[in-house]
């Protein structure tokens, strides 16, 4: 059995996608070291999670007195900017203790169906043979549809 079936494809490739990333993401380990630590490789610096916070209220103070400064919105978007950097450089993902057989499968069964999907998507398979009697046809009915 030669035919393809481009749904048939879609479907398989979005269950070996979606099986290899739930594979892979239930194989990492989310952590965080605390509010305001930076972790840059081996070493690492904390900020005091209330020093973190003050651009933040001054950049509010500044605006609330003077709500036309371009500076006070500047600080204020900055001190939320470095929040939100402190969040984040405070995560680390630690990848559970599995083979290296059951790490190759799971990269192989994303790569399989991300693979399988760019070729439903991206390349039209299946479909895009169209008939010329057919397309004949149909101008023809379009054209009685014009008179």
């Amino acid at each position: 059995m030669n035919e393809k079936n481009p749904l048939l494809t879609f479907f398989i490739g979005v269950a070996l996608l979606g099986a290899g990333l739930y594979w892979l993401f239930n194989s990492v380990v989310v952590e965080s070291f605390g509010f305001g630590a930076f972790h840059v490789g081996s070493t690492s610096f904390n900020i005091p999670s209330g020093l973190v916070i003050v651009p933040l209220i001054i950049g509010v103070f500044w605006w609330v007195i003077s709500p036309n400064s371009f500076f006070a919105k500047v600080i204020t978007v900055l001190g939320v900017v470095i929040i939100v950097a402190s969040i984040i450089a405070s995560v680390q993902f630690r990848f559970k203790q599995k083979s290296l057989y059951e790490y190759i499968i799971m990269i192989l069964m994303i790569v399989a169906g991300s693979g399988l999907l760019a070729r439903v998507l991206l390349t039209g398979d299946g479909n895009d043979k169209k008939d010329k009697k057919s397309d004949k046809n149909n101008k023809n009915d379009y054209d009685k549809y014009l008179k």
